[in-house]
Protein backbone atom coordinates (compact mmCIF):
# COMPACT_ATOMS: atom_id res chain seq x y z
CA UNK A 1 0.00 0.00 0.00
CA UNK A 2 2.81 2.41 0.80
CA UNK A 3 4.41 1.83 -2.58
CA UNK A 4 1.09 2.51 -4.29
CA UNK A 5 0.64 5.77 -2.37
CA UNK A 6 4.15 6.87 -3.27
CA UNK A 7 3.37 6.14 -6.92
CA UNK A 8 0.22 8.21 -6.60
CA UNK A 9 2.24 11.12 -5.26
CA UNK A 10 4.62 10.88 -8.21
CA UNK A 11 1.74 10.93 -10.68
CA UNK A 12 0.26 13.98 -9.01
CA UNK A 13 3.60 15.76 -9.09
CA UNK A 14 3.87 15.04 -12.81
CA UNK A 15 0.36 16.36 -13.44
CA UNK A 16 0.98 19.49 -11.42
CA UNK A 17 4.28 20.19 -13.20
CA UNK A 18 2.69 19.54 -16.57
CA UNK A 19 -0.12 21.95 -15.73
CA UNK A 20 2.35 24.64 -14.74
CA UNK A 21 4.38 24.26 -17.92
CA UNK A 22 1.18 24.30 -20.00
CA UNK A 23 0.02 27.49 -18.30
CA UNK A 24 3.32 29.22 -18.98
CA UNK A 25 3.28 28.13 -22.62
CA UNK A 26 -0.26 29.44 -22.99
CA UNK A 27 0.74 32.78 -21.49
CA UNK A 28 3.75 33.02 -23.81
CA UNK A 29 1.57 32.22 -26.83
CA UNK A 30 -0.96 34.88 -25.88
CA UNK A 31 1.83 37.42 -25.35
CA UNK A 32 3.29 36.67 -28.80
CA UNK A 33 0.05 37.62 -30.48
CA UNK A 34 -0.07 41.05 -28.81
CA UNK A 35 0.40 44.16 -30.95
CA UNK A 36 2.84 45.53 -28.35
CA UNK A 37 6.01 43.58 -27.54
CA UNK A 38 6.42 45.61 -24.36
CA UNK A 39 2.91 44.72 -23.27
CA UNK A 40 3.63 41.07 -23.90
CA UNK A 41 6.78 41.22 -21.78
CA UNK A 42 4.81 42.74 -18.92
CA UNK A 43 1.80 40.41 -19.11
CA UNK A 44 3.69 37.09 -19.09
CA UNK A 45 5.41 37.56 -15.72
CA UNK A 46 2.18 38.87 -14.24
CA UNK A 47 0.25 35.83 -15.47
CA UNK A 48 2.95 33.48 -14.19
CA UNK A 49 2.84 35.16 -10.78
CA UNK A 50 -0.93 34.72 -10.65
CA UNK A 51 -0.70 31.06 -11.73
CA UNK A 52 1.99 30.07 -9.25
CA UNK A 53 -0.11 30.44 -6.06
CA UNK A 54 -2.94 28.44 -7.65
CA UNK A 55 -0.57 25.61 -8.59
CA UNK A 56 1.00 25.65 -5.13
CA UNK A 57 -2.44 25.45 -3.53
CA UNK A 58 -3.40 22.54 -5.77
CA UNK A 59 -0.21 20.73 -4.82
CA UNK A 60 -0.87 21.24 -1.11
CA UNK A 61 -4.47 20.07 -1.39
CA UNK A 62 -3.77 16.93 -3.39
CA UNK A 63 -0.59 15.65 -1.72
CA UNK A 64 -1.56 13.10 0.97
CA UNK A 65 -0.16 13.27 4.47
CA UNK A 66 2.92 11.18 5.15
CA UNK A 67 2.21 7.86 6.90
CA UNK A 68 3.62 7.36 10.40
CA UNK A 69 6.02 4.38 10.51
CA UNK A 70 5.08 1.80 13.15
CA UNK A 71 6.79 -1.44 14.22
CA UNK A 72 4.31 -4.06 15.43
CA UNK A 73 5.64 -7.21 17.18
CA UNK A 74 3.57 -10.39 16.85
CA UNK A 75 3.06 -13.06 19.52
CA UNK A 76 4.85 -15.74 17.52
CA UNK A 77 6.54 -16.43 14.20
CA UNK A 78 4.51 -15.60 11.10
CA UNK A 79 1.39 -17.76 10.95
CA UNK A 80 -2.39 -17.53 10.73
CA UNK A 81 -2.51 -16.27 14.32
CA UNK A 82 -1.58 -12.85 12.88
CA UNK A 83 -3.78 -12.93 9.76
CA UNK A 84 -5.85 -9.94 10.92
CA UNK A 85 -2.76 -7.78 11.28
CA UNK A 86 -1.49 -8.78 7.84
CA UNK A 87 -4.93 -8.09 6.35
CA UNK A 88 -4.93 -4.63 7.91
CA UNK A 89 -1.66 -3.94 6.07
CA UNK A 90 -2.60 -5.52 2.74
CA UNK A 91 -6.15 -4.16 2.61
CA UNK A 92 -4.97 -0.65 3.50
CA UNK A 93 -6.79 -0.37 6.84
CA UNK A 94 -3.68 0.82 8.69
CA UNK A 95 -2.88 3.26 5.88
CA UNK A 96 -6.37 4.73 6.19
CA UNK A 97 -5.52 5.40 9.83
CA UNK A 98 -2.36 7.21 8.73
CA UNK A 99 0.02 4.40 9.68
CA UNK A 100 2.72 2.57 7.74
CA UNK A 101 2.89 -0.64 9.80
CA UNK A 102 5.78 -3.08 9.68
CA UNK A 103 4.92 -6.53 11.03
CA UNK A 104 7.73 -7.89 13.24
CA UNK A 105 7.63 -11.68 13.82
CA UNK A 106 7.80 -12.96 17.39
CA UNK A 107 9.37 -16.21 18.51
CA UNK A 108 11.10 -17.97 21.42
CA UNK A 109 13.92 -15.42 21.60
CA UNK A 110 11.82 -12.28 21.06
CA UNK A 111 10.99 -10.32 24.22
CA UNK A 112 8.32 -7.92 23.12
CA UNK A 113 8.35 -5.96 26.37
CA UNK A 114 12.07 -5.27 26.06
CA UNK A 115 11.63 -4.17 22.45
CA UNK A 116 8.93 -1.71 23.50
CA UNK A 117 11.03 -0.41 26.38
CA UNK A 118 14.05 0.17 24.17
CA UNK A 119 12.06 1.95 21.47
CA UNK A 120 12.77 -0.82 18.95
CA UNK A 121 9.03 -1.45 18.61
CA UNK A 122 5.89 0.63 19.08
CA UNK A 123 3.23 -2.03 19.68
CA UNK A 124 3.07 -5.74 20.38
CA UNK A 125 0.64 -8.59 20.84
CA UNK A 126 0.84 -10.56 24.10
CA UNK A 127 -1.52 -12.13 26.61
CA UNK A 128 -2.44 -10.35 29.86
CA UNK A 129 -0.10 -12.55 31.90
CA UNK A 130 2.74 -11.04 29.88
CA UNK A 131 1.46 -7.56 30.64
CA UNK A 132 1.58 -8.26 34.38
CA UNK A 133 5.05 -9.83 34.37
CA UNK A 134 6.45 -6.96 32.30
CA UNK A 135 4.96 -4.41 34.67
CA UNK A 136 6.51 -6.31 37.57
CA UNK A 137 9.86 -5.83 35.82
CA UNK A 138 9.17 -2.06 35.65
CA UNK A 139 8.32 -2.12 31.94
CA UNK A 140 5.07 -0.09 31.91
CA UNK A 141 3.22 -2.13 29.30
CA UNK A 142 -0.53 -1.57 29.05
CA UNK A 143 -3.24 -3.40 27.13
CA UNK A 144 -5.13 -1.20 24.65
CA UNK A 145 -7.22 -3.72 22.71
CA UNK A 146 -8.34 -7.33 22.91
CA UNK A 147 -8.01 -9.92 20.16
CA UNK A 148 -8.69 -13.37 21.64
CA UNK A 149 -11.40 -13.34 24.27
CA UNK A 150 -10.32 -16.88 25.22
CA UNK A 151 -6.74 -18.07 25.57
CA UNK A 152 -6.07 -20.80 23.01
CA UNK A 153 -3.48 -22.67 25.07
CA UNK A 154 -4.28 -26.10 26.57
CA UNK A 155 -2.68 -29.53 27.04
CA UNK A 156 -3.14 -32.79 25.16
CA UNK A 157 -2.75 -36.06 27.07
CA UNK A 158 -2.72 -39.53 25.56
CA UNK A 159 -5.57 -41.63 26.93
CA UNK A 160 -3.08 -44.40 27.70
CA UNK A 161 -1.75 -42.24 30.56
CA UNK A 162 -5.09 -42.42 32.39
CA UNK A 163 -5.28 -38.63 32.63
CA UNK A 164 -8.85 -37.36 32.34
CA UNK A 165 -8.54 -34.03 34.17
CA UNK A 166 -6.10 -31.62 35.77
CA UNK A 167 -6.51 -33.39 39.10
CA UNK A 168 -4.84 -36.44 37.52
CA UNK A 169 -1.57 -34.64 36.73
CA UNK A 170 0.13 -35.40 40.06
CA UNK A 171 3.47 -37.05 39.37
CA UNK A 172 3.01 -36.80 35.59
CA UNK A 173 5.37 -35.32 33.01
CA UNK A 174 3.83 -32.28 31.35
CA UNK A 175 5.52 -30.26 28.61
CA UNK A 176 5.18 -26.49 28.83
CA UNK A 177 6.52 -23.49 26.93
CA UNK A 178 8.47 -21.75 29.67
CA UNK A 179 8.29 -17.98 29.75
CA UNK A 180 4.54 -17.36 29.49
CA UNK A 181 2.99 -20.48 28.04
CA UNK A 182 2.73 -22.20 31.42
CA UNK A 183 0.50 -19.72 33.26
CA UNK A 184 -2.97 -20.94 32.38
CA UNK A 185 -2.12 -24.63 32.56
CA UNK A 186 -0.40 -24.40 35.93
CA UNK A 187 -3.15 -22.16 37.31
CA UNK A 188 -5.77 -24.70 36.23
CA UNK A 189 -3.76 -27.40 38.00
CA UNK A 190 -3.75 -25.37 41.21
CA UNK A 191 -7.48 -24.71 40.90
CA UNK A 192 -8.03 -28.46 40.52
CA UNK A 193 -6.49 -28.94 43.98
CA UNK A 194 -2.83 -29.69 43.26
CA UNK A 195 0.28 -27.67 44.00
CA UNK A 196 2.52 -26.57 41.15
CA UNK A 197 5.26 -28.76 42.63
CA UNK A 198 3.06 -31.87 42.40
CA UNK A 199 3.64 -32.03 38.65
CA UNK A 200 6.89 -32.60 36.76
CA UNK A 201 6.93 -29.65 34.38
CA UNK A 202 9.34 -30.10 31.48
CA UNK A 203 10.42 -27.51 28.89
CA UNK A 204 8.80 -28.35 25.59
CA UNK A 205 10.23 -27.71 22.15
CA UNK A 206 8.11 -25.59 19.86
CA UNK A 207 6.70 -28.73 18.29
CA UNK A 208 4.92 -31.93 19.34
CA UNK A 209 8.02 -34.09 18.94
CA UNK A 210 8.20 -35.13 22.60
CA UNK A 211 4.50 -35.94 22.58
CA UNK A 212 4.83 -38.24 19.60
CA UNK A 213 7.87 -39.93 21.17
CA UNK A 214 6.16 -40.50 24.56
CA UNK A 215 8.66 -38.29 26.38
CA UNK A 216 5.70 -36.47 27.98
CA UNK A 217 2.42 -37.68 29.41
CA UNK A 218 0.87 -34.42 28.25
CA UNK A 219 2.08 -31.67 25.93
CA UNK A 220 1.12 -28.05 25.47
CA UNK A 221 -0.81 -27.12 22.34
CA UNK A 222 -2.71 -24.22 20.84
CA UNK A 223 -6.17 -24.38 19.36
CA UNK A 224 -4.92 -23.00 16.05
CA UNK A 225 -1.72 -24.96 15.52
CA UNK A 226 -0.42 -28.01 17.42
CA UNK A 227 -3.87 -29.51 17.96
CA UNK A 228 -4.31 -29.89 14.22
CA UNK A 229 -0.77 -31.18 13.78
CA UNK A 230 -1.58 -34.01 16.21
CA UNK A 231 -4.86 -34.96 14.56
CA UNK A 232 -3.27 -34.78 11.13
CA UNK A 233 -0.98 -37.58 12.34
CA UNK A 234 -3.98 -39.85 12.83
CA UNK A 235 -4.82 -39.35 16.52
CA UNK A 236 -8.50 -39.09 17.47
CA UNK A 237 -9.93 -36.81 20.15
CA UNK A 238 -11.45 -38.76 23.04
CA UNK A 239 -10.12 -42.06 21.77
CA UNK A 240 -6.38 -41.49 21.62
CA UNK A 241 -6.10 -38.03 23.19
CA UNK A 242 -7.83 -36.07 25.95
CA UNK A 243 -7.80 -32.28 25.74
CA UNK A 244 -7.60 -30.37 29.04
CA UNK A 245 -8.40 -26.66 29.09
CA UNK A 246 -8.37 -24.11 31.93
CA UNK A 247 -12.08 -23.55 31.25
CA UNK A 248 -12.66 -27.15 32.44
CA UNK A 249 -12.08 -25.88 35.99
CA UNK A 250 -13.87 -22.56 35.48
CA UNK A 251 -10.80 -20.53 34.60
CA UNK A 252 -11.62 -18.20 31.71
CA UNK A 253 -8.45 -16.45 30.58
CA UNK A 254 -8.15 -13.91 27.76
CA UNK A 255 -5.48 -14.42 25.11
CA UNK A 256 -3.80 -12.23 22.47
CA UNK A 257 -4.10 -8.54 23.27
CA UNK A 258 -2.70 -5.36 21.71
CA UNK A 259 -0.21 -3.65 24.02
CA UNK A 260 2.03 -0.60 24.08
CA UNK A 261 3.77 1.55 26.67
CA UNK A 262 1.95 3.93 28.99
CA UNK A 263 4.00 6.77 27.51
CA UNK A 264 2.69 5.98 24.02
CA UNK A 265 -0.87 6.15 25.29
CA UNK A 266 -0.20 9.51 26.93
CA UNK A 267 1.84 11.12 24.16
CA UNK A 268 0.47 9.56 20.94
CA UNK A 269 -3.18 8.62 21.58
CA UNK A 270 -4.12 9.17 17.92
CA UNK A 271 -1.52 6.59 16.86
CA UNK A 272 -2.80 4.11 19.46
CA UNK A 273 -6.33 4.65 18.19
CA UNK A 274 -5.26 4.04 14.60
CA UNK A 275 -3.40 0.84 15.46
CA UNK A 276 -6.31 -0.56 17.50
CA UNK A 277 -8.88 0.42 14.88
CA UNK A 278 -6.81 -1.06 12.06
CA UNK A 279 -6.15 -4.33 13.89
CA UNK A 280 -9.78 -4.93 14.84
CA UNK A 281 -10.95 -3.91 11.39
CA UNK A 282 -8.46 -6.36 9.90
CA UNK A 283 -9.77 -9.25 11.97
CA UNK A 284 -13.42 -8.33 11.44
CA UNK A 285 -12.77 -8.30 7.68
CA UNK A 286 -10.90 -11.63 7.76
CA UNK A 287 -13.53 -13.45 9.82
CA UNK A 288 -16.55 -12.05 8.00
CA UNK A 289 -16.51 -14.54 5.10
CA UNK A 290 -14.91 -17.78 3.96
CA UNK A 291 -13.33 -15.95 1.03
CA UNK A 292 -11.74 -13.38 3.34
CA UNK A 293 -10.47 -16.07 5.71
CA UNK A 294 -8.66 -17.71 2.82
CA UNK A 295 -7.29 -14.32 1.77
CA UNK A 296 -6.04 -13.63 5.30
CA UNK A 297 -4.35 -17.02 5.41
CA UNK A 298 -2.77 -16.33 2.02
CA UNK A 299 -1.38 -13.03 3.27
CA UNK A 300 0.55 -14.93 5.96
CA UNK A 301 1.82 -17.40 3.37
CA UNK A 302 2.92 -14.51 1.17
CA UNK A 303 5.01 -13.28 4.10
CA UNK A 304 6.38 -16.77 4.90
CA UNK A 305 6.20 -18.96 1.75
CA UNK A 306 7.19 -22.17 3.59
CA UNK A 307 3.86 -22.19 5.44
CA UNK A 308 1.14 -24.67 4.53
CA UNK A 309 -1.88 -22.70 3.28
CA UNK A 310 -4.45 -25.28 4.42
CA UNK A 311 -3.07 -25.19 7.96
CA UNK A 312 -3.12 -21.38 7.97
CA UNK A 313 -6.80 -21.43 6.96
CA UNK A 314 -7.44 -23.73 9.92
CA UNK A 315 -5.54 -21.32 12.18
CA UNK A 316 -7.60 -18.38 10.96
CA UNK A 317 -10.84 -20.28 11.60
CA UNK A 318 -9.73 -21.10 15.16
CA UNK A 319 -8.73 -17.50 15.81
CA UNK A 320 -12.12 -16.25 14.62
CA UNK A 321 -13.73 -18.66 17.07
CA UNK A 322 -11.54 -17.61 20.02
CA UNK A 323 -12.14 -13.90 19.50
CA UNK A 324 -15.91 -14.32 19.36
CA UNK A 325 -16.33 -16.34 22.57
CA UNK A 326 -17.29 -15.33 26.12
CA UNK A 327 -17.88 -11.60 26.62
CA UNK A 328 -17.53 -10.97 22.87
CA UNK A 329 -20.37 -13.38 22.12
CA UNK A 330 -22.56 -11.63 24.68
CA UNK A 331 -21.83 -8.19 23.25
CA UNK A 332 -21.78 -9.26 19.60
CA UNK A 333 -18.54 -7.27 19.21
CA UNK A 334 -14.86 -8.18 19.14
CA UNK A 335 -12.04 -6.40 20.92
CA UNK A 336 -13.33 -5.78 24.44
CA UNK A 337 -11.05 -6.19 27.43
CA UNK A 338 -13.18 -7.33 30.34
CA UNK A 339 -12.17 -6.55 33.92
CA UNK A 340 -13.21 -9.96 35.27
CA UNK A 341 -11.20 -11.83 32.63
CA UNK A 342 -8.10 -9.71 33.18
CA UNK A 343 -8.52 -10.18 36.93
CA UNK A 344 -8.59 -13.96 36.49
CA UNK A 345 -5.38 -13.74 34.49
CA UNK A 346 -3.71 -11.71 37.26
CA UNK A 347 -4.94 -14.14 39.92
CA UNK A 348 -3.64 -17.09 37.89
CA UNK A 349 -0.18 -15.52 37.52
CA UNK A 350 -0.09 -14.86 41.27
CA UNK A 351 -1.26 -18.38 42.16
CA UNK A 352 1.64 -20.03 40.31
CA UNK A 353 4.28 -17.61 41.55
CA UNK A 354 4.80 -15.59 38.36
CA UNK A 355 3.87 -12.46 40.31
CA UNK A 356 5.34 -11.54 43.67
CA UNK A 357 2.28 -9.53 44.71
CA UNK A 358 -1.24 -8.91 43.39
CA UNK A 359 -1.34 -6.87 40.20
CA UNK A 360 -3.14 -3.55 39.91
CA UNK A 361 -5.50 -4.78 37.19
CA UNK A 362 -7.25 -1.44 36.68
CA UNK A 363 -4.01 0.20 35.51
CA UNK A 364 -2.91 -2.73 33.31
CA UNK A 365 -5.33 -2.01 30.49
CA UNK A 366 -7.45 0.75 28.99
CA UNK A 367 -10.64 0.16 27.01
CA UNK A 368 -11.00 3.74 25.73
CA UNK A 369 -9.53 2.96 22.31
CA UNK A 370 -11.68 -0.11 21.66
CA UNK A 371 -14.75 1.91 22.63
CA UNK A 372 -13.87 4.49 19.96
CA UNK A 373 -13.59 1.94 17.12
CA UNK A 374 -16.59 2.18 14.74
CA UNK A 375 -19.10 -0.58 15.48
CA UNK A 376 -19.00 -1.87 11.91
CA UNK A 377 -15.33 -2.75 12.41
CA UNK A 378 -16.11 -4.86 15.49
CA UNK A 379 -19.41 -6.52 14.69
CA UNK A 380 -19.46 -10.34 14.87
CA UNK A 381 -21.08 -11.49 11.65
CA UNK A 382 -19.97 -15.13 11.87
CA UNK A 383 -20.85 -18.15 14.01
Amino acid sequence: MTKQMHTGRAVRRILITTGLVGSMMLVAACGGSSDSGEAAGESAPAAAEEAAPAETAASEEEAPAELIPIKYVQPWVIQGESAGQFAAVREGFFAEEGLDVEIIPGGPDVRAGALLASGSADFAVMNPAGVYTNRQEDIPVVGVGGINQADGLFIMCKTSTGIDGFEDLAGKKVGIWVGGGEAGIQAATVKAGLAVEDVEWLPQKFSMEEFFNDAFDCASATEWNEKHVVYKEGYTAGTDVNELRPTDVGLFLPGDSIVTLESTVAERPEVVQGLVTGTLRGWQWVCSSEENRKAGAQYTVDAAPDLDLDLQIIQVNEMCSLMSQGPAAEAGMIGDMVQSSWQQSADAALAIGQLEQPADVATAFSDQFVAAVPADYRKITWQ
